[in-house]
């Protein structure tokens, strides 16, 4: 009904004036009523349409730019990603497999297992226009027969239907900064138990959470309130975020302390439990102040291939490290320690001084 509605209205305004501008008015609408597939479709082909409208391409390319989580253009473009993915399912993928990935994004990784010799590849995004998007881009790289590209959840998956047989080889990239922050565990599992053969390797194998005492200069302006152009505004600080994302090459965050690993999860497991806790007691290694933690991921995609979001000066990466503060800035010494508390429940991570 919703696509016969659609086809009537754009079909009255065909050929009248300001006719890109009525479908992106129609786009923007259907988007307030979360029909996101049918906007996108529009907002396109106003965009085709717009002919030097100015104002028609701007809406147009305002409402596609909010489509998709902003990450996914420079993910598709982090050539450290793409050189460690690519060498991992080459090295994972045997021909004659079909291989299930959880996650399509843009189908990226999608297209890199059809190159190196998946003879399928089903490949499930729960977002419709991401799934829209990386039909296109198999298609338009000639991988559209090898790459199924199925919108729906891996939970929604059904053997027999969307995949022929149980998967050889499952691989995914669906972890947040946190690792946690998207619930990839759940899906994990439930893909272990119904959609892949017994003994399917994983990629990544393993993934783990990692964290260190650290100073960052911006720490009291990004996650403090006290006072401000001689007004007092602690008022305000009980709703300062606890964790901040923070550039992986950033100058301006120094780790004060040796890593520790927190959590670390087998991605080919059985099952993972809900919740977990960790204490540790972190040395200092500089005299200085000490602002809070740096929290990173680690993805272990094979033995010899990591990809981490750890900081490192100058470093460049999609993904991000994550400033945890203190409530207050410490002055330290070399060899003080300082106890840190990091538990996870779901898919929440929270980290604490102890």
């Amino acid at each position: 009904m919703i696509d016969r509605t659609i086809a009537e209205l754009t079909a009255g305004i065909e050929g009248h004036p300001h006719y890109a501008r009525n479908l992106v008015a129609i786009a923007e609408a259907l988007l307030l009523k979360k029909e996101k597939l049918s906007a996108f479709e529009l907002a396109r082909k106003a965009l085709k349409e717009s002919g030097g409208d100015a104002e028609a391409e701007m809406r147009a390319r305002a409402l596609l730019g909010s489509l998709l989580p902003p990450y996914h253009v420079p993910m598709m473009n982090d050539a450290r990603r793409n050189e460690a993915w690519d060498r991992a399912l080459r090295s994972a993928i045997r021909p004659g497999m079909r291989v299930l990935e959880i996650g399509t994004g843009a189908g990226m990784l999608a297209l890199m297992a059809a190159r190196a010799g998946a003879e399928k590849v089903t490949t499930c995004e729960r977002d419709p226009v991401a799934a829209a998007v990386a039909r296109e881009i198999c298609d338009d790289n000639g991988y559209g027969g090898v790459v199924d590209v199925v919108a729906k959840r891996s939970q929604d998956l059904m053997p027999g239907v969307d995949l022929e047989r149980p998967a050889d080889l499952l691989f995914c990239d669906i972890f947040s900064d946190t690792l946690i922050g998207f619930d990839p565990l759940p899906a994990l599992v439930d893909a272990r138990h119904r959609l892949l053969a017994p003994g399917a390797p994983v990629v990544p194998a393993a993934g783990a959470i990692g964290l260190a005492l650290a100073t960052w200069s911006s720490c009291s302006v990004a996650c403090r309130a006290t006072s401000a152009a001689g007004f007092d505004i602690a008022a305000i600080a009980d709703l300062a975020r606890p964790a901040v994302t923070v550039g992986i090459g950033s100058p301006h965050v120094a780790l004060c302390s040796a890593d520790a690993e927190v959590f670390r999860f087998d991605f080919a497991a059985q099952s993972h439990p809900e919740q977990g806790s960790c204490e540790l007691v972190l040395e200092v290694d500089r005299d200085g102040i000490v602002d809070g933690v740096v929290q990173w991921i680690r993805l272990e995609l094979d033995s010899e291939t990591s990809l981490s979001s750890r900081p490192e000066p100058g470093a460049s990466f999609f993904s991000s490290p994550v400033f945890r503060p203190f409530p207050e800035s410490v002055e330290v010494r070399r060899g003080d320690r300082i106890g840190v508390s990091a538990w996870y429940r779901g898919d929440r991570l929270f980290v604490r001084r102890s």
